[in-house]
C-alpha cells in the first residue's frame, strides 16, 4: 500500500480491506467516492472520529477547505489528541490564508505528541511556504531529530539553507538526502543549481 504519510497513518485504524479501499481511492484521486464512503460510514457511526477525518480529507482534496475544517473539528471534538486531524486542520487553515490558525493547529499536534516528526515537518513546510525559511529551519531540524530517515525534511532543510544563504549547511543536508533518496537529491539540484 502506498499513500501520503497522513493517510497512511490514518488507515492503520482499519481492517485491511477498508484500508486498501481508502488507499486505492487516494491513488485514483477519486475524492467524490472517498467522500461518499465517509458519509455512508458516518450514517452508521457518527461518533467515529476516523470517518469525520476522512470526510474532511476528501473535502480538502476537492478544495472545500471550510467544510473540511468543520469535519476536522468534529473529529477533534471526539478525539482531541488525534495528530492527523490537527495536521490536516492546519493545512486547510493555511490553504485559506489563515497563518495564525494554521500555526495554532500544528502547535496543538505537537502539544499532544511533542516527538512528532510529521508535525514538525508540517510546521516547517508551512513556514517555508510563507517565505520564512529562518523559522522553518529549527522545525526541519526537530523533524529529522525524531525521524532521521524523513527525506522530505532533509529536502526542505536543504532548500531553507539555500534560501538563507547557508550554502555549507545546505550541502550537508543535501549529502544526507543523496543517501536517503538520490532521485530527490537530483530534483533539488535541478531546482537549485550550484553557481
Amino acid at each position: 500500500m502506498s499513500a501520503t504519510p497522513l493517510l497512511a497513518a490514518f488507515v492503520r485504524h482499519f481492517d485491511r480491506a477498508t484500508a486498501e479501499r481508502i488507499v486505492d481511492l487516494e491513488q485514483k484521486q477519486d475524492w467524490p467516492a472517498m467522500l461518499d464512503l465517509a458519509r455512508a460510514q458516518l450514517q452508521h457511526e457518527p461518533t467515529q472520529p476516523d470517518w469525520w477525518f476522512l470526510q474532511g480529507y476528501a473535502l480538502a482534496r476537492q478544495g472545500q477547505h471550510e467544510a473540511a475544517i468543520e469535519s476536522y473539528r468534529q473529529a477533534l471534538r471526539l478525539s482531541p489528541e488525534d495528530e492527523g486531524s490537527w495536521l490536516a486542520l492546519g493545512r486547510s487553515q493555511g490553504e485559506l490564508g489563515r497563518p495564525e490558525q494554521a500555526i495554532q493547529a500544528y502547535g496543538q499536534a505537537l502539544r499532544y505528541r511533542p516527538e512528532s516528526a510529521q508535525a514538525y515537518l508540517a510546521l516547517a513546510d508551512f513556514y517555508q511556504e510563507q517565505g520564512q525559511p529562518d523559522k522553518a529551519l529549527p522545525n526541519y531540524r526537530e523533524s529529522v531529530r525524531y525521524d532521521p530517515q524523513l527525506q522530505q525534511a532533509w529536502y526542505g532543510m536543504a532548500a531553507a539553507y539555500q534560501r538563507t544563504g547557508q550554502l555549507e549547511r545546505r550541502d550537508e543536508a543535501l549529502q544526507v538526502l543523496r543517501k536517503l533518496d538520490p532521485g530527490a537529491a537530483g530534483q533539488f539540484e535541478k531546482q537549485y543549481p550550484s553557481k
